[in-house]
């Protein structure tokens, strides 16, 4: 059987689709295409059921100028195949309206998307839940799909490394003149939002109070290297930290947290990555649920304050509170009785 995933971003919403889409594939000993953003393409190669990527050009469907060449171009590439099945995990009136330009007879939604119209787009209604995490929601969604019980089924997920993504992070690694031998904590710094973000000194003083001679990786992309430049700055040990930000790709940042023994981050893509692989991860909440967004993983902790305010999904805040509710006493704790818990 072949399918269309449409899931085009963010890179936590698409790994949180992955175990529902193995699961799908191997169940019906199928492959699947998927329509994403050209940024999170890497990240389908730990997938081997995803035969082929649609690009879904955000940038060029924005512009005026370019809406129409990148829309026919996009419409060409979904007429390519004939489907069993497209299966539309987002729920926007945008990606049904993709969805429904594949060729299909069977055109499958959530019952109840975010956007109401995109319900014009579905023949076949998907039960998705949005009080329950993601991960849970997509799973049950595919399970109904199969008609099959979501609890006597076997949605793991494993993801084993990528060869060309490890050399190239090996490379980095070697590049940076990280030392072999030593346990890794990663950080990262960077999120969307500005209400996400701690602040570098809570980052930096986590790792101060935690002692040792831990290698300290600060990872994310080139406009997150100034607040990892200021965390290194503010480290006791600054010559055990290495700036990485920037350096590595989608594919290459996967393998790259793979090697730490720990990662410290905000909610962010990083974090799913880390959750993904089963390492250690302690994140950081404030205006978000980790109930419904958080590390999916039996290895992950999330610290978030006890405020009236929590939660309050707001992208922006003159007096983000929050950021003050997590104690780095509490925090360091925290990370040392993981590290201490995986050290293996």
């Amino acid at each position: 059987m072949r399918f269309l995933i449409v899931k085009p971003s963010s890179l936590g919403d698409v790994l949180h689709a992955f175990p529902a889409v193995h699961t799908l594939c191997r169940e019906t000993g199928g492959t699947a295409d998927w329509l994403i953003h050209p940024a999170f393409e890497p990240v389908l190669k730990y997938l081997p059921e995803v035969r082929r990527t649609i690009l879904f050009d955000r940038k060029g469907l924005g512009s005026f100028k370019t809406f129409l060449p990148t829309l026919t171009k996009l419409r060409k590439e979904l007429k390519k195949e004939t489907y069993d099945a497209v299966i539309d995990l987002q729920g926007l009136f945008r990606s049904a309206w993709f969805a429904g330009m594949a060729p299909s007879k069977v055109h499958a939604g959530p019952a109840n998307p975010r956007e109401g119209m995109a319900k014009l787009f579905y023949n076949t209604k998907l039960e998705m839940d949005l009080r329950i995490h993601a991960v849970v929601r997509n799973n049950r969604a595919i399970a109904g799909f199969l008609k099959k019980d979501p609890n006597t089924m076997d949605f793991s997920c494993p993801l084993p490394p990528v060869p060309e993504y490890l050399k190239k992070a090996e490379l980095i690694m070697a590049e940076a003149g990280i030392p072999a031998g030593k346990k890794i904590i990663g950080i990262a710094t960077g999120t969307r939002w500005v209400t996400k973000q701690w602040e570098p000194e809570f980052f930096a003083e986590i790792v101060n109070r935690l002692g040792g001679d831990h290698t300290i990786m600060l990872l994310g992309t080139k406009a997150d290297s100034a607040e990892a430049q200021k965390v290194k700055s503010l480290l006791k040990k600054p010559e055990n930290a290495f700036d990485l930000c920037g350096k590595s790709g989608t594919g290459d940042l996967v393998e790259l947290i793979r090697k730490c023994s720990l990662l410290l981050c905000n909610d962010s893509g990083p974090m799913h990555i880390g959750a993904a692989l089963d390492v250690p991860v302690l994140s950081f909440f404030g205006p978000t649920s980790p109930e419904l967004t958080g590390p999916y993983s039996e290895k992950a902790k999330v610290l978030q304050p006890d405020l009236d305010c929590i939660r309050c999904f707001q992208k922006k805040c003159a007096n983000p509170r929050c950021h003050y509710g997590i104690s780095v006493e509490c925090a360091a704790e925290t990370a040392a009785a993981m590290l201490v818990l995986n050290q293996n």
